[in-house]
Formats: C-alpha cells, sequence, structure tokens
C-alpha cells in the first residue's frame, strides 16, 4: 500500500514533538461519492463513459480522473491495483488501514465530526460553513446511474462502506442476537 509509510511518518513526526495526534476520516455512501465525482468531469467536457473508464473490469490497474475511496485508502495517489487485488482483498486491507491508523471514522456525520473536533482540539465550535458545493446540475439517464452504480459495487466501495458501517457503527449486529 503507497499510502502507509505516510500514516506512520505523519504520527511519528507530531508525536516527536510531544503533541497529541488523533487521525480522523470521514467516509460517505460509496454510490453517492461515485456521483458525486462527475462533477470533475464537467470543465474538461468528458461523457460520463470517459470518466468512469478507469473502473471498467479491464482497467481495474489504471489510474483515473478521481478515486474511488477504496483505491485512495489502498493506493492513495500512487498506481491502481497492480497486483489485480479482489474486491474481497482491497476491502480487507482497507479495513486493516483504517484500524491501524485512524483514531476515529465517521460516515457522513458531519455534526458528530463537528462534536469531536471541538473536544479534541479545544477549540471553540463554531458553525461549519458548507463550502465544497455544486451549484450545477447534474443529469444522469437510467443507463448513465445502472452504470455507475455497477462500477462502484464492482470496485468493491459498496462492500467497503459496509463493512465499515458493520465495524464502526454496529450496522446487522441484530442479526447476531
Amino acid at each position: 500500500n503507497t499510502s502507509e509509510p505516510y500514516l506512520y511518518r505523519w504520527r511519528e513526526d507530531v508525536e516527536k514533538q510531544g503533541c497529541g495526534f488523533v487521525a480522523v476520516t470521514m467516509l460517505r455512501d460509496a454510490i453517492g461519492h461515485t456521483i458525486s465525482q462527475t462533477k470533475g468531469m464537467i470543465n474538461p467536457n468528458y461523457t460520463l463513459d470517459e470518466f468512469v473508464n478507469h473502473l471498467e473490469p479491464e482497467n481495474y490497474n489504471q489510474r483515473g480522473h478521481f478515486n474511488t475511496q477504496l483505491d485512495y485508502m489502498v493506493y492513495n495517489r500512487g498506481p491502481r491495483n497492480e497486483y489485480n487485488a479482489t474486491k474481497e482483498e482491497k476491502v480487507r486491507r482497507a479495513i486493516e488501514l483504517l484500524q491501524r491508523h485512524f483514531d476515529i471514522v465517521l460516515l457522513s456525520d458531519y455534526q458528530r465530526f463537528t462534536e469531536i473536533m471541538v473536544k479534541v482540539t479545544g477549540w471553540e465550535g463554531h458553525e461549519m460553513r458548507h463550502a465544497n458545493a455544486f451549484n450545477g446540475e447534474l443529469d444522469y439517464t437510467e443507463r448513465e446511474l445502472n452504470k455507475l452504480k455497477t462500477l462502484t459495487e464492482a470496485n468493491g466501495d459498496v462492500l467497503f462502506i459496509d463493512a465499515v458501517k458493520h465495524i464502526y457503527y454496529g450496522h446487522l449486529d441484530y442479526l447476531l442476537e
């Protein structure tokens, strides 16, 4: 994994200075994240098919115009799936990285994120402005939405978010009772 050395180094550098290091990440619904990334195809005027071409099964080792959350967690910005890992192997590795390096893992819980940041840092709470917003329109055909769903599932991102829900939010715990 290309990002793990950075994760070790960040913590080591901060703690070496006598400071506490709290690694926090917030993930989103997998398909919603992929759809959100398609905003990036507008300026270069790509078609949806061109923009998500790297997610096609025959292109799993190619870098694309964006990273899915799973690919970013496992490969960062480095080469993508050089060893042709299965989606299950990628999810296992991503969960391992989360558990080893992240103190707090959230899933689209902005209010909780704010509460944690205020508590951990001692900062005063302020309303977080909504800055990462897209004011344009994203129109998709049913075929395009199905393609985004199918590719996101095939890449392992849906399975990854399900695993995060299970491990960090007790998702499906009722089945174990």
